[in-house]
C-alpha cells in the first residue's frame, strides 16, 4: 500500500510543529522568573543617593550606595 505525497507531507509537517513547540516550551522552562517587588529602594537609600548626586566622587559612602543601587538594578545581590 503506497501512501500519497500529500499525506506524507502532512505527517512530517505535524511532527516538525510538535518538535518546534516542545523546543520553545523547554527554552521557556529553563529561564528563571524575574522577581519584582513593589519598591526596590528604601527611603534611606533614596535620600542617600539624592545626597550623593551633589557630594562628588570622593565619598566612600556614596560609592557604596551607588554600587548597591546598581546591583539592585541589574538583579544581583548587593555586596
Amino acid at each position: 500500500m503506497k501512501q500519497s505525497a500529500g499525506f506524507r507531507a502532512l505527517v512530517w509537517g505535524t511532527v516538525l510543529i510538535i518538535l518546534l513547540g516542545a523546543a520553545v516550551l523547554a527554552g521557556r522552562a529553563s529561564q528563571a522568573p524575574i522577581q519584582v517587588s513593589g519598591s526596590t529602594r528604601s527611603a534611606g537609600a533614596q535620600s542617600e543617593l539624592a545626597r550623593c548626586k551633589t557630594a562628588g566622587e570622593g565619598d566612600e559612602a556614596c560609592r557604596a550606595a551607588w554600587a548597591a543601587a546598581r546591583a539592585r538594578f541589574f538583579g544581583r545581590p548587593a555586596s
